[in-house]
């Protein structure tokens, strides 16, 4: 049994933990039986200082400061007894763990930043970002490195990391209906969207597109589930796009009323400009709803274009609502995509993904015994 310590920003009960820390809960709570493994993590407000959730024991520590902290607290309370390190960029930046950290390291990377440096950052921070990023990963180009998709790893191998060093492993889906939910059983001119209100995430770029599929068909109706420091911005673009009445945000959900929002919509939409696979696409597939998205790195590896669901060249808000429509109103066109959806989303289990990197782990620990 090996002592594996993962390095994260957030951990899965932080309220803003997304896909990223999913993504590590998922796969290393199907590792317990044969590991040990501890997150250290920001838990979020008033959680416990040590729990255990699912065979995980997540050690939370307060956010003040954790970049420069987390390293320091594993060097001198869990260096020791870590087996394997995992360095987890859950939002986006690495841990610079090949700085530190003398064990055997797997880094997990969900996506790249580049551009969305300029959707989240003023000028010149957001061009010190592009520029820094790729010397920041240079600093890996040792290391084993898990990609979450295949667009990460190719944007990985353009910043000069070996091709070898690389492997892709994609998330899962919890929950697979064993059939699509029929379109009789869907409300008509429906649209899901679960997304974290951040700007990356272009929900107001989807909202402009929407607002076109409104201007064709006034029935339509979006529903938004999701919190994040945009909300009010979303509200009052909803407002000003005189959509008030065609947009429901419902604010967070359950995962139960996750699933049950993506059976109940006629379709989802990703308008996020950059992914790192789209988790919440195989989600929606799993019920056999389709997914429009923007043809970009993560949601092109999520949404098989013309089979599971259909992308618009980004930021074409025309065409996205030439799409929107055609979901909406093409009932064989749906019930195609729907079928192909579903098969998709069987195809991505959290135990073979799981397998997937208990293979690598297997690889990094003989690989350093052998040294």
């Amino acid at each position: 049994m090996a002592r594996i310590v993962i390095l994260s920003r957030r951990g899965i009960t932080h309220p803003l933990s997304g896909g990223a820390g999913r993504y590590i809960h998922e796969i290393f709570r199907r590792l317990t039986h044969i590991h040990s493994v501890t997150v250290l993590a920001d838990g979020g407000p008033n959680r416990e200082p040590v729990e255990v959730i699912d065979g995980i024991t997540y050690r939370h520590f307060p956010r003040a400061f954790l970049r420069a902290t987390q390293p320091i607290r594993y060097i001198t309370e869990f260096a020791s007894k870590a087996d394997v390190l995992i360095d987890n960029a859950d939002v986006a930046i690495p841990w610079l763990s090949p700085l530190f950290a003398k064990a055997p390291r797997i880094t997990v990377i969900h996506q790249l930043v580049k551009e969305i440096f300029y959707r989240q950052l003023p000028r010149p921070l957001s061009d010190l970002g592009f520029l820094v990023e790729p010397f920041l990963y240079r600093l890996y180009s040792q290391s084993n490195i898990v990609a979450a998709s295949n667009s990460t790893a190719q944007d990985l191998i353009s910043f000069g990391i070996p091709r070898d060093k690389i492997s892709v492993v994609t998330p899962g889906c919890a929950i697979v209906a064993q059939a699509p939910v029929r379109l009789s059983l869907r409300s008509p001119h429906s649209i899901g969207c679960v997304s974290r209100l951040v700007r990356y995430k272009g929900v107001e770029i989807g909202l402009r597109a929407f607002a076109r599929v409104v201007d064709r068909l006034p029935d339509a109706h979006l529903l938004v589930a999701g919190v994040g420091p945009c909300h009010v911005e979303l509200q009052n673009l909803t407002d000003k796009l005189k959509l008030s009445k065609n947009v429901t945000f419902l604010g967070r959900i359950s995962e139960l009323s996750k699933f049950k929002l993506y059976g109940e919509t006629r379709i989802s939409i990703a308008p996020s400009q950059r992914e790192g696979f789209g988790i919440s696409v195989i989600e929606a597939n799993s019920v056999g709803t389709p997914v429009v998205g923007w043809n970009v790195p993560g949601l092109r590896d999520s949404i098989v274009d013309g089979t599971t669901g259909l992308l618009a060249p980004f930021p074409n808000e025309e065409m996205f609502a030439d799409h929107v429509m055609t979901l909406l109103t093409d009932d064989h066109e749906w019930n195609r995509l729907s079928e192909n959806a579903s098969k998709w989303a069987r195809e991505h289990s959290w135990d073979k993904s799981a397998g997937r990197f208990e293979e690598l782990v297997e690889r990094t620990l003989n690989a350093s015994a052998n040294r």
